[in-house]
């Protein structure tokens, strides 16, 4: 299992003025996953009850525990007790048995009379000993019995006593646990030298004694948020003097064998009744949302007391001690102090980020931005050499240098006006700044240093011009004026009412990439010497330790973390190189993009440059708010915009006790919501026909499916969710571009969540793929590489390469590098200029808001484009009345020319377009585009109060010649029905005749209609010539229901037949004359109807405004002051909300057909 890099380093941005280029320390090498073949080496012994030999038989009785342990000998019958007992009497014995057995030998007296006062002197020393442990334990009774002087600790002896319990029934388990994963770890550990055949636990317990704490203390006086509590720790071992066997057998403490099997001979090392005592300080920061615990700060107030019995060659004849060598115990606690003191001792503390360790990507909790001004006043050195100053400053955090300023020639006032970031693991380690003098032949000297504690910026992440005094002995030699501010990485939070708020789609923040294997480089059994550079940006960043092996896989697991403050352009350049000769043996480039999108969908493995094997890497991303204006927000060109065409689903969970679910689905891409269907009432089944349109930025993204079940009040639940399959859909043609390609055949995906899988969705996909432009940052971008092209080719040409420094050197090889990378990316791009990118009527509409104004804190912006009525993005939470983050969107735009953007401000995240409008505005998508392409424009809106934002959009072209027909505005619109005449319409009155009249529904048999026509009466061929007009939002795949009605006038309308139209067959040009077959309630032959239709297109907005549920208020409301019956009438209530039906009947409509009042 591979280790932890050692160092992670970052590549500082400059902003005002340009730093030389700032070497780095190489990271650390790591722990590779080469495979390693040792032998699989089973324990002997496990646990108390194996290392002790115990047997059911040796179980403690009641009288057992009664037993004595002070038990008496013969002669404490004999001595008197101020004879023998103490420390004193033990020493009096050895002495005169000593001195007897040297004057026996001195006066060449045989051995007998020796044996005699050996014998003696070891039953006067058994007896006096067994006293002394005995007064030991009647003393720490006491100590336990006596009441103590009062105290501000606290007892958790109710923790002790159920650990004391239930610690010898698991404890078996957990050694079990531990030996097996710890063996497993030392089988396959490529670190272990090769002559260590084989290494093993052979034996393992943590005894019968579990840890104790033994007090606690919590401090009073800490802020709301904050609780500092003080534990003490112990792990003592049982006392085994004067115990017998069966007992022994049942009190067995800590032991531990390790055997290791070097050059054919089996070494055993033991370690035995491990003891130790730390009295700790724990500081925990609290947070409202999950995990509600931000920060775990561990300190050790002083360093533990530790003891145990290691014997290098265990229970053997040769056994040693190894505590027993003077003056080791020592040198271990004075180690202990060195080394922890920087980490765990006063005033250092272990600073624990919870939920960056819940997250498992293990990122830097921030970004920590210096802008540094300037120095004055510094005090040169008293040595000789130093003629002049040329002063930069280094900075480091945790002992390391994570970044450098440029350096100032010859000056004691230098002025920098640069600003660096740096990634920031904890609070805890002070940043160190260092005023070093640039020497040429000598090595740079330190001037003086400043050392900041940045436990402040948690609670004051801006701090303006700090003024601090570079000291060197306790002197001051200058001051330094610079601003810090903290960025955190931002991360998914659960909000109390259980919402997970989703991250924002940044473009600056922290990535870690993690270089894990390679696989194939050469052909099986041929040795190969192999290691990987990474180079960031053109930049080399990390540079992993070279393996030699035959196998197929190359394990390094070496990582790079670092800051990015463009992650669109950021790029990834992955050269494999010959270990041997330094050779390159393949390479790849990839986008960072791309490297999170391919770790979001589990496609590691990289194809390398020539089919030479494959690279398997795993890339982090977390967001961070960077203050660099545009930047933050900047929009990733899209390759194309994928299709994703929802038909329905079946058999959905209903989470109603009572009536059924309001199902909707919806698209994610890597996670965040891009798009929704219309709900459905009522109903497992639902039936949507809606297309989803997503723009994607890498064949590689992560496009999801979700159902959910609407709530009113609490958050919508979700009934399941899978990923669509779509790698088939990207593929390229000779030149290199993507190519439209459509799967029409439907696919059924089963829908998953934590509780199982219940329900399938019918689908179908497609991809248009964008044209290839440039936009107008990259353009900038080419204008910029080439000037600086040709400023390094007239540099090359005015000095000799070979007279430049090294680093000179290294920095004209990078920059040529990156425009290598720069043009082959833009290579294939065109520019074009807005009038022709609007000749394209179809693209994906990118929309950034960078800054404006609303109502106050609290607020939420909505983008509505055509005949959406949900939102198609929406902003974070405002937390002012001004904007100063701004955020992006994108969206499909079939039809450019009839496209409308409506932007609202809401107090509600997830209403509606007709729900809780504050103010709003509607533009043509086309005016917005020419307004605001070039340059931001200003949109105001109005309502019951008013808002300002201002806007960039760019427009990328799709590339298609027409889009499906239900995807166009001619799909929703005002349907105009002229009912002209009948024929033969079924008798429904005893004359023989019927009063018929007509009913229109769309997609639903019962209900209000959408119109219905006059009634003619006592005919059977009626002449209505009325005309009506209902709106229709997805025409090629609606239906129109017609109810042929028979007028009573004392009784319910009755049903004398049925028609049905699918609306495909209206031409949404011009008239459409249709006959229509009616059925009578027995499929009988029910007459004709003569219809016209004519379709007048424009976009419809189907949605309403949601009536909060009574079911959902009194499961949130009123049922959570209830216990008993809660369930009950939770449930009750919440039937009456979904099934729309009151309870207290409805209001009577004169002449109501009998089926519209069921």
């Amino acid at each position: 299992m591979g280790a932890e890099a050692g160092d992670i380093t970052n590549q500082p941005h400059k902003l005002e003025r340009t730093s030389t280029t700032i070497s780095e320390d190489k990271v650390a090498s790591n722990v590779g996953t080469n495979k390693i073949n040792r032998p699989v080496m089973d324990a002997a012994y496990v646990g108390w009850k194996q290392i002790g030999n115990w047997e059911e038989k040796d179980e403690l009785t009641p009288e057992d525990y009664l037993l004595d342990l002070n038990k008496e000998t013969i002669l404490n019958n004999i001595i008197p007790d101020n004879m023998y007992g103490d420390w004193y009497h033990s020493v009096a014995v050895f002495f005169v048995g000593g001195l007897l057995s040297f004057g026996f030998g001195y006066f060449h007296f045989s051995f007998g009379p020796v044996f005699f006062v050996v014998l003696i002197t070891a039953l006067l020393y058994r007896t006096s000993v067994k006293k002394y442990r005995a007064s030991i334990r009647d003393l720490a009774q006491k100590e336990i019995t006596v009441q103590k002087v009062e105290d501000d600790f606290e007892s958790l002896e109710w923790l002790n006593n159920l650990l004391t319990k239930y610690w010898p029934i698991i404890e078996p388990h957990v050694s079990g646990m531990i030996v097996q994963q710890v063996n497993d770890i030392l089988r396959t550990n490529p670190s272990i030298p090769p002559f260590i055949k084989a290494l093993w636990i052979d034996q393992f317990t943590l005894g019968v004694k579990p840890p104790r704490i033994d007090h606690v203390r919590t401090f009073q006086n800490t802020a709301s948020d904050v609780v500092v509590v003080d534990w003490g720790v112990s792990f003592t071992p049982h006392d085994l003097s004067d115990m017998d066997a069966k007992q022994v057998r049942n009190y067995v403490n800590q032991k531990v064998v390790i055997k290791a099997n070097v050059f054919g001979v089996t070494i055993p090392v033991s370690v035995s009744d491990i003891s130790f005592k730390a009295d700790t300080r724990v500081r925990f920061k609290l947070m409202t949302p999950f995990p509600h615990v931000e920060t775990v700060n561990v300190q050790l107030l002083e360093v533990p007391d530790i003891d145990f019995v290691a014997s290098l060659f265990g229970n053997t004849l040769f056994n040693m001690e190894i505590l027993s060598i003077p003056g080791l115990l020592p040198l271990i606690n004075q180690m202990a102090k060195k080394y922890m003191g920087p980490v765990l001792l006063p005033p250092f503390s272990l600073q624990l980020n919870i939920p960056q360790l819940i997250s498992q990507a293990n990122l830097a909790i921030g970004i920590l931005e210096i802008t540094v001004k300037n120095a004055k006043n510094i005090v040169r050195s008293s040595s000789m050499l130093n003629v002049s100053i040329d002063p930069y400053l280094a900075f480091e955090l945790s002992g390391k240098i994570v970044g450098k300023t440029r350096t100032v020639r010859d000056t004691l006032n230098p002025v920098w006006n640069e600003t660096i970031y740096v990634l920031l693991e904890t609070f805890t380690d002070p940043l160190t700044i260092s005023l070093y003098d640039k020497r040429d032949r000598l090595k740079d000297k330190v001037l003086g240093r400043i050392v900041y504690n940045l436990n402040s910026l948690h609670d004051q992440r801006e701090q303006k011009k700090i003024t601090a005094s570079f000291l060197r002995n306790s002197k001051p030699m200058g001051d330094l004026t610079y601003d810090l501010r903290f960025f955190p990485t931002l991360s998914p939070k659960r909000l109390p009412n259980g919402v997970v708020e989703e991250l924002p789609d940044l473009n600056t923040g922290v990535t870690k990439v993690v270089i894990e294997e390679a696989r194939g480089l050469a052909e099986l059994g041929t040795k190969v010497n192999a290691y990987v550079e990474l180079y960031l940006n053109a930049k080399l960043v990390l540079s992993t330790k070279k393996i030699a092996t035959d196998e197929e896989v190359f394990g390094w697991n070496e990582e790079y973390e670092a800051v990015i403050v463009d992650r669109r352009k950021a790029r990834c350049k992955f050269v494999v190189k010959d270990g041997n000769d330094d050779s390159i043996i393949t390479s790849t480039i990839q986008s960072l993009n791309d490297l999170i999108d391919r770790t979001q969908t589990d496609k590691k493995l990289i194809p390398l440059k020539n089919s030479k094997g494959e690279l398997k890497v795993t890339t982090y991303w977390k967001p961070a708010v960077l203050d660099l204006g545009s930047t933050s927000i900047a929009y990733t060109p899209p390759i194309g915009a994928v299709r994703v065409f929802i038909q329905k689903a079946e058999h959905l969970k209903n989470l109603e006790k009572i009536g059924k679910i309001d199902p909707y689905a919806k698209v994610l891409v890597n996670g965040l919501s891009k798009g929704r269907t219309e709900t459905r009432e009522q109903t497992l089944n639902p039936v949507w026909n809606q297309a989803i349109y997503v723009a994607v930025t890498s064949p590689n993204q992560r496009i999801t499916i979700e159902c959910m079940d609407v709530e009113t009040v609490n958050k919508d639940r979700s009934l399941g969710k899978f990923d669509v399959n779509l790698q088939e859909l990207f593929e390229k043609d000779e030149s290199d571009k993507y190519i439209q390609k459509s799967d029409n055949k439907p696919r059924v995906g089963r829908l998953v969540s934590k509780k199982g899988s219940k329900g399938d969705v019918t689908y179908t996909v497609a991809f248009y793929p964008s044209m290839p432009i440039l936009t107008l940052e990259e353009i900038q971008d080419l204008e910029k590489i080439q000037k600086k092209k040709k400023a390094i080719e007239a540099r090359k040409k005015s000095v000799k390469i070979t007279s430049l420094s090294a680093d000179e050197q290294q920095e004209i090889k990078e920059d040529e590098a990156e425009i290598t990378e720069l043009e082959s990316l833009y290579g294939d791009k065109q520019k074009l200029e807005l009038d022709d990118l609007l000749k394209y009527k179809s693209g994906v509409l990118a929309m950034s808001v960078l800054d404006g104004s609303v109502p106050g804190a609290g607020y939420y912006v909505q983008a509505f484009f055509d005949a959406n009525g949900h939102a198609r993005f929406t902003s974070p939470e405002t937390q002012s009345k001004v904007i100063r983050t701004g955020w992006t969107g994108d969206v499909m735009i079939k039809e450019l020319e009839s496209s409308m953007t409506m932007l609202k401000v809401t107090k509600k995240r997830n209403s509606n377009k007709v729900e809780s409008i504050v103010c709003s505005v509607t533009i043509p998508t086309l005016e917005l585009i020419k307004k605001s392409y070039y340059r931001p424009s200003i949109l105001t809106l109005s309502g019951d109060d008013s808002s300002t934002l201002m806007v960039q959009v760019s427009w990328f072209p799709i590339d298609v010649s027409e889009l499906p027909q239900a995807d166009l505005i001619s799909n929703s619109g005002d349907l105009t029905i002229t009912a002209k005449s009948a024929e033969n319409l079924l008798p429904s009155d005893l004359n023989g005749f019927s009063d018929p009249y007509l009913k229109f529904y769309v997609n639903a048999e019962k209900g209000e209609p959408a119109w219905k026509t006059k009634t003619v009466k006592k005919t059977l061929n009626p002449t209505w010539n009325d005309t009506g007009t209902i709106q229709v939002g997805n025409r090629m795949y609606d239906t129109l229901v017609i109810r042929v009605m028979d007028w009573d006038s004392t009784s319910a309308d009755d049903t004398i037949g049925w028609a049905s139209l699918p609306l495909s067959q209206v031409d949404p040009k011009g008239t459409t004359s249709i006959d229509i077959q009616v059925d009578g309630e027995n499929g009988e032959d029910g007459g004709i109807l003569h219809l016209d239709f004519e379709f007048e297109p424009k976009y419809v907005t189907t949605v309403t405004k949601r009536e909060t549920k009574v079911g959902d208020i009194a499961s949130k409301g009123i049922g959570t002051g209830l216990k008993a019956g809660t369930t009950v009438i939770g449930a009750g209530l919440g039937t009456v909300g979904k099934l729309r039906h009151g309870i207290f009947g409805g209001k009577k409509k004169s002449h109501k057909s009998a089926e519209d009042s069921e």
